[in-house]
């Protein structure tokens, strides 16, 4: 899993960084084909922005969130991700059962 970083108007600290990928890394026990992340930190005055873009072989999951602090918005960013693959989860795992109780029943 290779997890990049890019900062707009703003460097992207060394701890930033790794608080980041110890939560991105936690994603890969809920999908396991992950391809790529791609985190753009953002800051404009006083907001601060963090779009997160996860490319697996399932899907493209996308993520963004915006507050007055940067831990705060990758937190958040991470969260809503999470949700996101939960879905695809849970959605792949119910198709699956509707095939097997499908293949069952004939």
């Amino acid at each position: 899993m290779k997890i990049s970083f890019t900062g707009r108007h703003t460097d992207v600290s060394g701890n930033l960084k790794q608080y980041a990928e110890e939560r991105l890394s936690k994603m890969s026990t809920y999908i396991d084909d992950i391809i790529d992340i791609h985190t753009t930190l953002t800051i404009e005055k006083h907001r601060h922005q963090a779009d997160i873009s996860l490319r697996s072989k399932t899907g493209v999951f996308i993520a963004s969130a915006e507050t007055d602090d940067m831990y705060q918005s990758l937190s958040h960013a991470i969260d809503k991700l999470e949700i996101q693959v939960h879905k695809k989860q849970g959605r792949r795992q119910a198709s699956r059962t509707r095939e097997l109780e499908a293949a069952a029943g004939e």
